[in-house]
């Protein structure tokens, strides 16, 4: 498969190409998403088959598929929970980059205790208007269209009022304000609903059966989070991005020349294989790396349970949260071993520094690593309540309807 790759990217890659046309040509070989179905422009390939693919993109130095919350969330709940109409109408769109999508699920009163969100959704014949705010919504100013739950009955308990759409964002009633960072970058965004609308026929599943969704979504993010990127060169999709219809040779140069940092949460471990460390590893510092060697294989083989489970169609269920806790825990070690190797340049900040800034930028970046896709206490609480049956925290009657629920 490695070699297939390499050289079907040998015969296609040509630099006058647009980021569009790539994206179809990548897409119609099945190489952008192997893992998907072979029904959804996959080709149902093992984790083997995924890894050389992706590796083989990485070796050519080229644009890997397309990036985001559409492919990594939005694409896997529209194949398992959307009717026929709406996989033929959105994963085009999402398989070739055209479209990017964001996660509207956290609310200033919603954030671990998600099943509270109060955004409202109310009918009006077939459509909805939407009205109430979301936060830390990432890449929210880069998407078309995003993954919402919205509370559509406040006289149903807090779990049952709850419906998912998937919702225009170009549209008024729509105002999307970002959230600067320590790190510099404003990853994350405040989304503010005005009589928004979208249309009955976006509507994920039942009324009133969100949590479900919500919940499988989750666990689709989790897992997916800890894949990591690979694949090559990677790009947000999406027309918002503005990276579409630019050639690929220029904008490879583009990212290359002004990418200093690696993607905020990975990337890191071959940039700490090139630090030059004065005096040599102590033996703490071996036992973390190690440790992250160690950590990545237990994670691969939780991966290959999620992977088999959404091909039969089930979904991700206590092992996705193994896998987020896989997932921050190695990034943990690394910014903590990626300091200690740095010595006193760690309080230094520059694109002059060692591997560019890299890891000063990690440091900054990790902490909203352990909140992103669930916190890391909740991941536990998850693990704890369904797979090891241990008793749930004190919380009100689950029949209470939510408007009777006293707000903090």
């Amino acid at each position: 498969m490695y070699q297939d790759t390499r050289n079907w990217i040998d015969e296609n890659w040509v630099d006058t190409l647009t980021l569009r046309q790539w994206w179809i040509l990548m897409n119609d070989a099945r190489l952008s998403f192997p893992r998907w179905p072979a029904a959804w422009f996959g080709r149902d390939a093992s984790t083997a088959e995924q890894n050389d693919i992706a590796r083989a993109f990485a070796d050519a130095g080229v644009l890997g598929p397309p990036t985001g919350l559409g492919v990594l969330m939005g694409a896997p709940v529209t194949m398992t929970f959307g009717t026929e109409e709406q996989k033929q109408r959105w994963l085009p769109s999402l398989a070739t980059g055209v479209e990017g999508w964001c996660q509207l699920f956290s609310e200033p009163g919603a954030g671990s205790d998600l099943a509270s969100v109060s955004c409202r959704a109310e009918r009006d014949g077939d459509e909805w208007v939407i009205n109430g705010q979301k936060v830390w919504t990432s890449g929210a100013l880069h998407s078309t269209r995003g993954m919402l739950v919205a509370r559509n009955d406040f006289d149903q308990p807090k779990h049952k009022g709850l419906t998912y759409f998937i919702i225009d964002l170009e549209q008024p009633g729509v105002e999307i304000r970002p959230i600067k960072q320590m790190n510099g970058a404003a990853h994350f965004n405040e989304v503010f609903f005005n009589d928004a609308r979208v249309s009955d026929s976006d509507r994920i599943s039942d009324v009133n059966n969100g949590w479900a969704i919500t919940t499988a979504t989750l666990g689709f993010e989790r897992s997916g989070l800890s894949e990591g990127a690979g694949g090559g060169v990677r790009v947000p999709a999406g027309k918002q991005a503005g990276f579409l219809d630019r050639n690929v040779g220029e904008l490879l140069e583009y990212v290359r020349a002004t990418r200093s940092h690696p993607d905020e949460y990975g990337g890191l471990l071959s940039s700490l294989q090139t630090i030059n460390v004065s005096g040599g590893v102590n033996e703490t510092q071996r036992q973390k790396m190690v440790s992250l060697y160690t950590n990545e294989h237990i994670a691969e083989m939780t991966r290959k349970r999620i992977t088999a489970s959404v091909k039969k169609g089930q979904s991700p269920g206590a092992e996705a949260s193994t896998m987020k806790l896989h997932w921050t825990n190695g990034l943990r070690i690394s910014r903590d071993l990626g300091m200690e190797l740095m010595g006193a340049e760690g309080m230094l900040t520059g694109s002059d520094l060692q591997v560019e800034g890299k890891v000063q930028h990690f440091f900054l970046s990790m902490p909203s690593a352990s909140i992103a896709g669930g916190s890391d206490e909740v991941q536990r609480n998850i693990i704890g309540e369904k797979t090891l049956g241990l008793p749930k925290d004190s919380q009100a009657d689950p029949a209470t309807p939510f408007k009777d629920i006293p707000k903090n």
